[in-house]
């Protein structure tokens, strides 16, 4: 088991260490969108920190006891081992056809998680940690948790809509509130991280609201599907502490305990903040093991706008939208169309936006325009040491939304630069150098996000993916011409479907992104709550954020008479932003303004640019003229208007 005595590191001083976990996953079902969002999040960290030169260990897997297992299988007419294989298998095909590069893939049916877990639960009831006693509350076969009465919504559970069970049965329960106090300091200093700031608020008054002793086991004969309990075996152990084990056993199973533990980072939902912010860390306290030193706590997305439900028909699957869009388009759009962290709204229109006005029309088509320059060798330096810190700060605050947005502005910059220079007319070698370099700092930073991109991009310039190369010349570089990257996807758009022509059934997403039909056809996504300002009632107002921009460019867009394209510095972020003032500002009244942007809109695509914000401005009684607002010119770009 491991405790003190064995948690003492070798001080290996080769490679600085991560070690990233997502939860594991309950096996009643097969895998859906949020399981592979936590994924991808974790595959984004521990991708960044292998490219930063550490030894990397991540770890996912499957949770596969419980009653809830056991109720599912009975009702298919299996075993559970045999329904729980089943459901692995789901779980596995998604995460290899979305290229996580996991270390380790752990079930708690695993014969050397199983006996860890005896050992584990042995030491608490020798050391009086666990005792036998009567257990009663409200408990939820759907969060396999118990809920006081205070967590019920018209008496029922909020998160499934069903009345918990009250159960008073015989049971053996670990002292969670000898750790109250401990715990409470812990979180209270920040020396167990726990992230966002409001998940972190959310637990300290959780813990002063008073913890109770929890049950760890059942009865066999009502729940047969579990490790059975060491010394007493009528009962077999509650899903928690067999599930939270798995952080440990998943390094114990290959040997690297003592180099990897504690871990780094954490990642889960917040539907399962409480135990991993309570229980979790009193088990390690109670068996002398250092905690992990960050848990960070995303938020739930809805999809068009509602709940995720199969009774919905809206259950997303990564598998079904791999197929149909590829393994890096399914990537980026889940980690750039939500703030980490927050909630958020999901839906297979928004991901073809982004991924014919972003993927295809600003990185697409830069790497086809600086491939088509070149026909001779590179031997130039530029400095992108600005770009790659900003990256570099956004990826470590976990703003994966805003590091791809940085990235992406840079893009643009370089499409712009391409435009500007009239590269394909003048075949400046000094500029086509500048371009290259500018596609390589950005293919390195973006291999966290869009790997298969990366590598490809990489292949065609000829030059490593490492962060260290970006500070080296480019040198004697031969580049070819390069296949189209994204193209573009052809819909038809009904009120809440996605229908296309994209052939599913070669089950190779690398080679089902290429047989995308070509055309496009603008799409309207149908913007769910706020964004549809007419309907906005008082409680949305609170939902949005308003910033201090500066204008820094303005471009007149071909075929508009009313739209500027304008380019918005927020601070951490440059912004595209379509506005209908045409009429009433010249372009060089517009640059170097201060402005109020609303950033937290989802985008709308407008004559074929994706518009990421909109401005606050006033407009006189009889609507003949515009004003702009401006904040005082004192203020600091990137402030929040509040």
């Amino acid at each position: 088991m491991a405790k003190t005595n064995k948690t003492k590191s070798k001080n290996t001083k080769t490679k600085k260490k991560f070690y990233v976990t997502t939860p594991i996953y309950y096996t009643n079902a097969d895998i859906h969108l949020g399981g592979a969002y936590t994924t991808i999040a974790a595959d984004v960290l521990a991708r960044w920190n292998r490219l930063q030169g550490k030894e990397v260990f991540f770890l996912t897997g499957t949770d596969e006891h419980g009653q809830k297992i056991q109720e599912t299988a009975e009702k298919e007419g299996l075993k559970p081992k045999e329904f729980v294989d089943k459901i692995v298998k789901n779980f596995k095909e998604a995460f290899e056809m979305l290229n996580i590069s996991n270390n380790h893939f752990i079930r708690t049916t695993d014969k050397e998680h199983e006996e860890e877990v005896k050992e584990v639960l042995q030491y608490l009831y020798d050391k009086k940690f666990i005792y036998k006693g009567v257990y009663e509350s409200y408990y939820c076969v759907g969060c396999e948790q118990y809920l006081t009465k205070s967590d019920l919504v018209d008496g029922k559970c909020p998160l499934h809509n069903r009345e918990p069970e009250l159960r008073k049965e015989e049971a053996y329960l670990f002292k969670l509130s000898s750790f109250q106090k401990q715990l409470y300091d812990l979180i209270k200093s920040g020396e167990y991280e726990i992230l966002p700031e409001i998940r972190r608020k959310e637990i300290l008054t959780f813990i002063e609201s008073g913890l109770q002793d929890i049950s760890i086991s059942r009865l066999k004969e009502k729940v047969s599907w579990g490790v059975e309990l060491p010394f007493d075996k009528k009962h077999t152990c509650f899903v928690w502490v067999d599930a939270f084990w798995n952080y440990i056993t998943g390094l114990q199973e290959k040997k690297v305990f003592d180099k990897f533990w504690p871990a780094d980072v954490q990642l889960m939902a917040k539907d399962i903040i409480r135990v991993h912010a309570t229980i979790w860390p009193a088990l390690l306290l109670a068996t002398k093991n250092k905690l992990p030193k960050t848990l960070f706590v995303h938020g739930y997305f809805t999809v068009n706008g509602k709940k995720m439900s199969k009774s919905l028909g809206n259950v997303l699957s990564p598998i079904d939208l791999v197929k149909k869009y590829g393994a890096d388009s399914v990537r980026y759009f889940l980690m750039r169309n939500i703030s980490f962290g927050q909630d958020g709204d999901v839906s297979e229109k928004t991901l073809i936006v982004r991924h014919n006005n972003e993927l295809a029309n600003k990185l697409g088509n830069l790497v086809s325009r600086a491939t088509g320059l070149i026909d001779d060798k590179v031997n130039i330096h530029v400095d992108t040491s600005n770009l790659v810190s900003d990256v570099t700060q956004l990826i470590e605050r976990f703003e994966f939304d805003k590091a791809l947005a940085t990235i992406f502005a840079f893009i643009d910059m370089l499409n712009q630069f391409v435009q500007e220079k009239k590269i394909w007319e003048t075949r400046n070698k000094e500029d086509i150098y500048e371009l290259v370099t500018g596609i390589r700092t950005i293919t390195v930073l973006l291999w966290p996000f869009l790997p298969e991109t990366s590598e490809k991009i990489a292949k065609i310039f000829n030059f490593k993916i490492s962060l260290e190369e970006l500070g080296k010349q480019l040198k004697d570089v031969k580049i070819k011409k390069s296949a189209i990257l994204f193209k573009k996807i052809d819909v038809d758009v009904s009120d809440d479907l996605v229908k296309t022509d994209v052939s599913t059934k070669n089950k190779d997403s690398k080679d089902n992104i290429n047989n995308l039909a070509p055309k496009e056809k603008i799409i309207k996504p149908k913007i769910p709550g706020i964004i549809n300002m007419a309907n906005v009632q008082f409680s949305d107002w609170q939902k949005l954020e308003l910033k201090v921009g500066k204008i820094l460019d303005v471009e007149d867009i071909e075929g508009a008479d009313k739209l500027y394209k304008m380019t918005i510095d927020i601070g951490k972020e440059k912004r595209a932003v379509c506005a209908g003032i045409k009429k009433f500002y010249k372009k060089e009244q517009l640059k170097g303004k201060l402005c109020v942007l609303f950033v937290n809109l989802e985008p709308r695509v407008m004559r074929g640019i994706e518009s990421q914000g909109m401005i606050l401005a006033a407009v006189n009684e009889d609507e003949s003229k515009v004003f702009l607002i401006q904040p005082d010119k004192d203020i600091e770009v990137g402030s929040r208007v509040s």
